[in-house]
């Protein structure tokens, strides 16, 4: 089971598009065809979030970079606007973790996928999507 990179989604994200390889993937669950659209949407929701987490990552490298070689004083226009594509790609992060949350809780109700106790629906999928490679 490993961590569930932009690669690895992006891969899954493609070879779920089939409905004989999605119904494969499901077929360990009650009902496979019910499960098929949430699980469809769940690595979509995963693909987002994991975009997203990404470009938090740039926008604040470079942040932490330009803001490094600044002069003292006042901020420069450039660092304004880098602080407020900061504030909107964490923004945008934050939406799709939820979107993730909602798209996770609806798979585990359709597949029947079991949740360990003070595990979170939104983990328990990721760790299964981590097992799908």
């Amino acid at each position: 089971m490993g961590k569930l990179t932009l690669s690895g989604v992006d891969t899954l994200r493609t070879r779920l598009a089939d409905d004989s390889a999605c119904d494969a993937v499901l077929s360990a669950f009650a009902d496979p065809a019910a499960a098929r659209v949430p699980l469809r949407e769940l690595v979509e929701a995963q693909h987002r979030y994991l975009q997203a987490e990404h470009e938090v990552a740039q926008v604040a490298d470079i942040l932490r970079r330009d803001q490094k070689y600044a002069p003292v004083g006042r901020p420069l226009v450039h660092i304004v606007q880098l602080r407020k594509q900061q504030a909107s790609t964490r923004q945008a992060a934050l939406i799709a973790r939820q979107v993730v949350a909602q798209a996770a809780q609806t798979f585990v109700r359709a597949s029947g996928l079991t949740v360990k106790a003070k595990q979170s629906p939104s983990e328990a999928s990721a760790a299964w999507l981590g097992t799908l490679r």
